[in-house]
């Protein structure tokens, strides 16, 4: 077995005897005693092993003690080696000088004195061991604070009594913010959150305040050590940052000599990790979808309240089921095999999700229901799948609906068809009946013309009076049949819209009023916003409103109408104001129907076709119409058209 060394002395002599009279005084079981016969071995003995202390004589041929020291001192290596010189004669103090200037640490001078000698050497390797273990240490120190300095998590020192920082790392500013000049005159408790200063300060604190600072720290720790006069302690706190902004640390303290040894670890992410993950798990535990994991052989072990309430099974019957329970009998032997080739690697998958597809299942009570179906895999730390994640919906009643909502299209739409016809038959039907009529009425105008021209002279006042009144009926006949003629002809006339100017329009139609029959009626006009109409269609329906506000308000002794409009949510709406007879609400379904009225013909003439005809071109173009009225107190309509197609 090789022999270990503690120390290792080289001794470097011409002479044979020399080298082997030193050896025998200087050997021991400690050390190693390596031997040159001049100093280019010396040299080359020095390169290749680490030495301890080397005896150097001075004089020697081809090269002396004092080139060899030199050389030694002059390399890094071997420039801290101590040397002895040893010589054969008193020297000169200044060549003394110069074996000190080259390195030397003490003299020697033949014949060696043994205890001397071993004295000497045993000194400089005591102080050279101790220089080894002293530079090891720096080294070690450095490596630390290096350690300290690039670890991530806040490293320091605490004085408990006064809580000041006594040394902290630089990831104290990587972290928080503050410089470590910042920090100086601070105590920890100014970088804490103010809800956790208290918290901080209990592990301060004591009932007897005899206790020192160390002990009543003591009395509060978390956890314990095998060292009576140290203690740990973990907990975990909010920092403030100097942007003001607040970090979750976690402490690992070492309590000794009065002083925190403390790490903090910035757990903020993981904090908001576990906030975000709690919340998860609160969604998907309340969730109303069914979502559930079963592992390989189907056994299910997790089972949210969704399942509960789709299924009927409570969590703690689940956890004792199988997943194929919840199957229909025609497809568990399908679904079976099916989870079995994924799980073996079988049936290849693009990825760990199976996308959504309508399936049915089975609940508790055995009711058979419709749910939408997807699952992902869960893999082991070896990325083998191991479980599945099951979300599903019971989309059961959503699948009667839409069947309801089919049925009630398909019967919509053969509603609509047959209405579509019926309005065809109608208004072929109304334009016909209007023409047919037509020539009768043009033969009784015509009996009426010769009446009146060839035979008044003979009538008596009693007949001329038939005569007129059958003259009068006949035109409003007509004026009917021309109405109904109007009104037939809306449902087959497109819209066509452009930008209509109301105010220019409503100007028009009132002049084209006035002159045809004179009024004295103050009509108040105000902005009215400009809208994408058919101009033709939006005439008659000013032209039936404003004659309708002129006719129903020329009795009032002094009549008044107002004409606005007024910009609403996703629409403009428009009105005429008189302060005319008015109606009774009551009444007001009555308003659009073809041939209804609300005023007797003796009392106000018209067809009652009007507002009819108003109704049905509002209604084309997307908008709305009504009125508002009070007996005497005079009526106001309103019609509105969509704003989208508002010119801004």
């Amino acid at each position: 077995m090789e022999k270990i060394y503690n120390s290792v002395i080289l001794l470097v002599d011409d002479k044979p005897d020399n080298l082997f009279a030193l050896e025998n005084v200087l050997l021991n079981d400690g050390r190693e005693i390596l031997l040159a016969n001049g100093g280019k071995e010396a040299l080359n003995i020095v390169l290749k092993r680490e030495i301890d202390l080397i005896i150097l004589d001075v004089r020697m041929p081809e090269m002396d003690g004092f080139e060899v020291a030199q050389i030694l001192k002059s390399n890094n290596r071997t420039k801290n080696i101590p040397i002895i010189f040893a010589s054969a004669e008193k020297r000169e103090y200044s060549s003394v000088l110069q074996g000190y200037g080259e390195g030397a640490v003490d003299y020697l001078l033949k014949p060696l004195d043994p205890t001397i000698t071993r004295a000497k050497v045993a000194i400089l390797l005591e102080l050279q061991f101790q220089k080894k273990e002293l530079l090891e240490k720096n080294i070690s120190l450095q490596k630390s604070e290096m350690l300290i300095n690039n670890s991530a998590d806040i490293i320091g020192i605490i004085d408990i009594e006064t809580l000041s920082f006594e040394k902290i790392n630089e990831a104290f500013t990587n972290i928080l913010g503050y410089s470590l000049e910042e920090i100086e005159g601070k105590d920890v408790t100014f970088f804490l959150h103010e809800k956790d200063v208290d918290f901080f300060k209990k592990y301060l604190k004591s009932k007897d305040d005899n206790l020192s600072a160390e002990t009543r720290t003591n009395q509060y720790l978390i956890g314990n050590s095998k060292d009576a006069n140290q203690h740990k302690l973990s907990f975990e706190t909010r920092a403030v940052c100097k942007d003001h902004s607040s970090k979750w640390l976690s402490w690992n303290v070492v309590v000794k000599f009065g002083k925190w040894f403390f790490n903090a670890r910035d757990i903020t992410l993981k904090k908001e990790n576990e906030k975000i993950k709690n919340f998860l798990a609160a969604q998907v535990k309340h969730s109303n979808n069914a979502i559930y994991i079963h592992d390989e052989l189907g056994k299910i072990i997790s089972w949210n309240v969704g399942a509960e309430e789709i299924y009927g099974f409570k969590e703690s019957e689940a956890l004792k089921m199988q997943v194929w329970n919840l199957l229909p009998e025609n497809i568990r032997s399908e679904s079976k095999e099916r989870v079995r080739k994924i799980i073996s690697g079988e049936e290849k998958l693009d990825s760990n999700l199976i996308t959504e597809f309508e399936t049915s299942r089975i609940t508790k009570d055995g009711k058979k229901i419709i749910v939408l179906f997807s699952a992902s895999f869960l893999t082991d730390y070896t990325g083998e799948r191991k479980s599945f994640a099951i979300i599903e919906r019971d989309i059961t009643q959503q699948k009667i609906s839409d069947l309801k909502i089919a049925e009630l299209n398909d019967e919509l739409k053969k509603n609509i068809l047959q209405l579509e016809s019926s309005n065809k038959e109608l208004e072929s039907f109304s334009y016909s009946v209007s023409h047919d009529l037509r020539a009768p009425l043009r033969a009784v105008n015509s009996y009426i013309k010769i009446m009146k021209e060839d035979y008044s002279q003979i009538l008596d006042e009693d007949a001329i009076k038939l005569v007129q009144n059958i003259d009068s009926n006949a035109g409003r006949m007509g004026s009917l049949i021309d109405d109904l003629l109007a009104f037939a002809k809306l449902g087959r006339k497109e819209v066509e819209k452009v930008a209509v100017d109301y105010n220019r329009l409503i100007e028009t139609i009132l002049f084209e009023i006035n002159t045809v029959e004179k009024h004295k009626i103050a009509i108040k006009i105000g902005t009215l916003e400009t809208t994408l109409a058919d101009v033709s269609l939006l005439r008659q329906v000013w032209t039936n409103l404003l004659s309708n506000a002129i006719k129903y308000s020329s009795k009032k002794e002094k009549p008044e109408i107002e004409i606005g409009s007024s910009v609403l949510d996703n629409e403009v709406m428009y009105f005429v104001k008189d302060n005319g007879a008015g109606f009774d609400m009551e009444y007001s379904n009555k308003l659009f129907g073809v041939f209804q009225r609300l005023h007797s013909s003796t009392e106000f003439e018209g067809t009652g076709i009007g507002l009819a005809i108003a109704h049905r071109i509002v209604n084309k173009h997307g908008g709305r119409i009504w009125a508002e009225s009070r007996i005497n107190e005079g009526a106001t309509f309103y019609f509105t058209m969509p704003q989208e197609v508002t010119i801004q």
